[in-house]
Protein backbone atom coordinates (compact mmCIF):
# COMPACT_ATOMS: atom_id res chain seq x y z
CA UNK A 1 0.00 0.00 0.00
CA UNK A 2 2.92 2.46 0.93
CA UNK A 3 4.86 1.70 -2.63
CA UNK A 4 1.65 2.14 -4.49
CA UNK A 5 1.05 5.71 -2.55
CA UNK A 6 4.76 6.79 -3.12
CA UNK A 7 4.43 5.87 -6.60
CA UNK A 8 1.19 7.55 -7.70
CA UNK A 9 2.75 10.69 -5.69
CA UNK A 10 5.84 10.48 -7.88
CA UNK A 11 4.24 9.92 -10.91
CA UNK A 12 1.75 13.23 -10.50
CA UNK A 13 5.31 15.66 -9.97
CA UNK A 14 3.98 15.88 -6.57
CA UNK A 15 7.31 15.87 -4.87
CA UNK A 16 6.17 17.62 -1.71
CA UNK A 17 3.71 15.53 -0.72
CA UNK A 18 5.81 12.71 -1.41
CA UNK A 19 8.91 14.03 0.71
CA UNK A 20 6.18 14.30 3.53
CA UNK A 21 4.92 11.01 3.04
CA UNK A 22 8.28 9.91 3.01
CA UNK A 23 9.69 11.53 6.47
CA UNK A 24 6.40 10.33 7.87
CA UNK A 25 6.74 6.97 7.02
CA UNK A 26 10.27 6.90 8.57
CA UNK A 27 9.29 8.42 11.82
CA UNK A 28 6.77 5.21 12.09
CA UNK A 29 9.48 2.90 11.28
CA UNK A 30 11.97 4.53 14.06
CA UNK A 31 8.60 4.84 16.32
CA UNK A 32 8.16 0.76 15.78
CA UNK A 33 12.30 0.50 16.65
CA UNK A 34 12.04 2.32 19.89
CA UNK A 35 9.32 0.91 20.48
CA UNK A 36 10.60 -2.62 20.52
CA UNK A 37 13.56 -1.83 21.99
CA UNK A 38 11.82 -0.15 24.53
CA UNK A 39 9.47 -3.50 25.39
CA UNK A 40 13.05 -5.68 25.04
CA UNK A 41 14.65 -3.73 27.48
CA UNK A 42 11.61 -3.79 29.83
CA UNK A 43 12.19 -7.70 29.39
CA UNK A 44 15.54 -7.73 29.85
CA UNK A 45 15.48 -5.75 32.91
CA UNK A 46 12.59 -7.87 34.18
CA UNK A 47 15.12 -10.93 33.96
CA UNK A 48 17.86 -9.04 35.53
CA UNK A 49 15.88 -8.45 38.88
CA UNK A 50 14.84 -12.11 38.38
CA UNK A 51 18.33 -12.87 38.46
CA UNK A 52 19.16 -10.28 41.08
CA UNK A 53 16.97 -12.01 43.51
CA UNK A 54 18.09 -15.47 43.09
CA UNK A 55 21.94 -14.22 43.80
CA UNK A 56 20.53 -12.39 46.78
CA UNK A 57 18.58 -15.28 48.04
CA UNK A 58 22.39 -17.19 47.54
CA UNK A 59 24.56 -14.51 48.88
CA UNK A 60 22.16 -14.87 52.40
CA UNK A 61 22.35 -18.07 52.73
CA UNK A 62 26.12 -18.08 52.43
CA UNK A 63 26.77 -15.63 54.70
CA UNK A 64 23.93 -16.52 57.17
CA UNK A 65 26.47 -19.76 57.28
CA UNK A 66 29.75 -18.17 57.26
CA UNK A 67 28.41 -15.81 60.47
CA UNK A 68 27.13 -19.06 62.06
CA UNK A 69 30.45 -20.94 61.83
CA UNK A 70 32.19 -17.92 62.95
CA UNK A 71 30.41 -17.69 66.14
CA UNK A 72 32.28 -20.34 67.38
CA UNK A 73 35.62 -18.98 65.86
CA UNK A 74 34.66 -15.57 67.64
CA UNK A 75 33.99 -17.42 71.01
CA UNK A 76 37.42 -19.26 70.81
CA UNK A 77 39.45 -15.92 70.33
CA UNK A 78 37.30 -13.90 73.10
CA UNK A 79 38.63 -16.51 75.13
CA UNK A 80 41.97 -16.60 74.13
CA UNK A 81 42.05 -13.09 74.44
CA UNK A 82 40.71 -13.11 77.81
CA UNK A 83 43.09 -15.78 79.56
CA UNK A 84 45.83 -13.14 78.52
CA UNK A 85 43.88 -10.28 80.30
CA UNK A 86 43.57 -12.49 83.35
CA UNK A 87 47.22 -13.45 83.04
CA UNK A 88 48.94 -10.36 83.22
CA UNK A 89 45.98 -8.57 85.88
CA UNK A 90 47.77 -11.51 88.05
CA UNK A 91 51.75 -12.00 86.86
CA UNK A 92 52.68 -9.35 88.88
CA UNK A 93 51.44 -10.89 92.04
CA UNK A 94 52.76 -14.17 92.23
CA UNK A 95 53.17 -14.31 95.62
CA UNK A 96 50.19 -13.82 96.51
CA UNK A 97 48.63 -17.87 96.07
CA UNK A 98 45.01 -16.82 94.23
CA UNK A 99 47.00 -14.73 91.61
CA UNK A 100 49.74 -17.80 91.03
CA UNK A 101 46.69 -20.08 90.82
CA UNK A 102 44.87 -17.78 88.34
CA UNK A 103 48.10 -17.64 86.10
CA UNK A 104 48.64 -21.22 85.92
CA UNK A 105 45.38 -21.98 85.28
CA UNK A 106 45.12 -19.21 82.54
CA UNK A 107 48.37 -19.15 80.71
CA UNK A 108 47.56 -22.06 78.02
CA UNK A 109 44.63 -20.29 77.18
CA UNK A 110 46.03 -17.71 75.86
CA UNK A 111 48.27 -20.00 72.80
CA UNK A 112 45.16 -20.31 70.95
CA UNK A 113 44.89 -19.47 66.60
CA UNK A 114 41.89 -20.10 64.91
CA UNK A 115 41.98 -20.58 60.83
CA UNK A 116 38.34 -19.34 59.63
CA UNK A 117 37.49 -20.42 56.03
CA UNK A 118 34.33 -19.00 55.13
CA UNK A 119 32.29 -19.88 51.90
CA UNK A 120 33.20 -17.48 48.62
CA UNK A 121 32.04 -19.15 45.66
CA UNK A 122 28.83 -17.16 45.04
CA UNK A 123 30.57 -13.55 45.83
CA UNK A 124 33.74 -14.77 43.74
CA UNK A 125 31.50 -15.70 40.88
CA UNK A 126 29.81 -12.41 40.80
CA UNK A 127 32.85 -10.64 40.64
CA UNK A 128 34.84 -12.60 38.61
CA UNK A 129 31.52 -13.25 35.62
CA UNK A 130 30.33 -9.70 36.16
CA UNK A 131 26.77 -10.38 37.63
CA UNK A 132 27.58 -8.31 40.24
CA UNK A 133 26.17 -5.48 38.38
CA UNK A 134 23.08 -6.55 38.42
CA UNK A 135 22.67 -5.75 42.51
CA UNK A 136 20.97 -2.46 42.19
CA UNK A 137 22.17 -1.69 45.94
CA UNK A 138 25.59 0.35 45.54
CA UNK A 139 26.26 -0.07 49.58
CA UNK A 140 25.45 -3.65 49.57
CA UNK A 141 27.52 -4.35 45.76
CA UNK A 142 30.61 -2.09 47.74
CA UNK A 143 30.59 -4.40 50.99
CA UNK A 144 31.00 -7.21 48.54
CA UNK A 145 33.21 -6.05 46.80
CA UNK A 146 35.64 -5.37 49.61
CA UNK A 147 34.73 -8.20 51.59
CA UNK A 148 37.58 -10.48 49.99
CA UNK A 149 39.88 -7.51 51.68
CA UNK A 150 38.82 -7.64 55.24
CA UNK A 151 38.97 -11.26 54.88
CA UNK A 152 42.70 -11.44 53.99
CA UNK A 153 43.44 -8.80 56.72
CA UNK A 154 41.97 -10.96 59.66
CA UNK A 155 43.60 -14.11 57.91
CA UNK A 156 46.92 -12.49 57.75
CA UNK A 157 46.42 -11.88 61.43
CA UNK A 158 45.91 -14.90 62.10
CA UNK A 159 48.49 -16.57 60.37
CA UNK A 160 50.90 -14.29 62.07
CA UNK A 161 49.62 -15.45 65.38
CA UNK A 162 49.81 -19.17 64.49
CA UNK A 163 53.59 -19.10 62.87
CA UNK A 164 54.41 -17.18 66.33
CA UNK A 165 52.95 -19.96 68.32
CA UNK A 166 54.60 -22.56 66.30
CA UNK A 167 58.12 -21.19 65.78
CA UNK A 168 58.21 -19.23 68.85
CA UNK A 169 56.57 -20.25 72.10
CA UNK A 170 56.26 -23.79 71.43
CA UNK A 171 59.79 -24.83 71.00
CA UNK A 172 60.77 -22.89 73.93
CA UNK A 173 57.97 -24.68 75.57
CA UNK A 174 59.13 -27.96 74.26
CA UNK A 175 62.82 -26.66 75.31
CA UNK A 176 62.07 -25.34 78.88
CA UNK A 177 58.67 -26.56 79.64
CA UNK A 178 56.41 -29.61 79.98
CA UNK A 179 53.65 -30.76 77.45
CA UNK A 180 52.87 -34.11 78.98
CA UNK A 181 52.15 -33.30 82.55
CA UNK A 182 51.27 -29.53 82.65
CA UNK A 183 50.87 -28.90 86.06
CA UNK A 184 54.60 -29.48 86.59
CA UNK A 185 57.25 -27.22 88.70
CA UNK A 186 58.89 -27.13 84.87
CA UNK A 187 56.02 -24.76 83.53
CA UNK A 188 55.14 -23.16 86.46
CA UNK A 189 59.03 -21.87 86.34
CA UNK A 190 58.41 -20.51 83.12
CA UNK A 191 55.70 -17.78 84.25
CA UNK A 192 58.83 -16.05 85.56
CA UNK A 193 60.75 -16.38 82.90
CA UNK A 194 62.03 -13.09 81.13
CA UNK A 195 62.14 -14.57 77.71
CA UNK A 196 59.08 -16.49 78.23
CA UNK A 197 56.74 -13.54 79.48
CA UNK A 198 58.18 -11.49 76.63
CA UNK A 199 56.62 -13.94 74.30
CA UNK A 200 53.47 -13.74 76.36
CA UNK A 201 52.94 -9.99 75.95
CA UNK A 202 53.75 -10.46 71.80
CA UNK A 203 50.93 -13.04 71.87
CA UNK A 204 48.42 -10.77 74.05
CA UNK A 205 49.36 -7.86 71.52
CA UNK A 206 48.40 -10.41 68.66
CA UNK A 207 45.47 -11.93 70.37
CA UNK A 208 44.13 -8.16 70.96
CA UNK A 209 44.48 -7.60 66.66
CA UNK A 210 42.45 -10.20 65.95
CA UNK A 211 39.92 -8.93 68.36
CA UNK A 212 40.07 -5.29 66.80
CA UNK A 213 39.77 -7.23 63.17
CA UNK A 214 36.53 -9.12 64.50
CA UNK A 215 34.35 -6.39 66.59
CA UNK A 216 35.99 -3.12 65.21
CA UNK A 217 33.91 -0.56 62.28
CA UNK A 218 35.85 -2.55 58.98
CA UNK A 219 35.53 -5.75 60.85
CA UNK A 220 34.78 -9.16 59.82
CA UNK A 221 31.84 -9.83 61.28
CA UNK A 222 30.29 -6.33 61.09
CA UNK A 223 31.17 -6.70 57.15
CA UNK A 224 28.89 -10.32 57.38
CA UNK A 225 25.95 -8.78 59.47
CA UNK A 226 25.83 -5.88 57.21
CA UNK A 227 25.83 -8.34 53.84
CA UNK A 228 23.40 -10.77 55.54
CA UNK A 229 20.71 -7.73 56.43
CA UNK A 230 21.30 -5.51 53.08
CA UNK A 231 20.76 -9.40 50.98
CA UNK A 232 17.76 -9.87 53.11
CA UNK A 233 16.37 -6.22 52.80
CA UNK A 234 16.49 -5.95 48.93
CA UNK A 235 14.63 -9.26 48.49
CA UNK A 236 11.98 -8.40 51.08
CA UNK A 237 11.54 -5.40 48.54
CA UNK A 238 10.68 -7.47 45.62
Amino acid sequence: MFQKTKQKLIKNNQIGKYLRYALGEIILVMLGILLALQVNNRNENGKDREKEKVILSELNKDFEQNLQRFKEIKQMQFNTYNSGVIVFRNLDKLHIPASRDSVYRYVTGMFGGYSYYPSNGVVESLINSGEIRLIKNDTLRNYLVSWKDVLNDYTERVDIDIKFWSNQIEPYVIEHGNFYHVDTDENKSLVEDREFINMLVRKQHYNRNLVSAIQNEDGIERYMNEIIRLTQVQNDKK
